[in-house]
């Protein structure tokens, strides 16, 4: 197939790339998702290690605790 034939069975409408083009968007939609359901993921795991976390008495001091009054 030549350049030309290519171009006219494209503008007659012989050559369709619908179906490539609904993968592609259905290939998008689909990591879109899985990339929002990971990261919704992530911050529930993340919630849950922060909370089991001791709290850091490294800046606990007179002056922290005393300074708003």
């Amino acid at each position: 197939m030549n350049v030309q034939d290519f171009i006219q069975r494209r503008f007659s409408g012989q050559l369709n790339n619908e179906a490539e083009y609904m993968e592609l968007i259905v290939q998008v939609f689909a990591v879109l998702i899985l990339g929002l359901v990971l990261w919704r993921m992530m911050v529930v795991f993340h919630k849950k290690k922060k909370a089991k976390r001791k709290p850091s008495t490294y800046f606990e001091n007179t002056f922290s605790r005393n300074w708003k009054k």
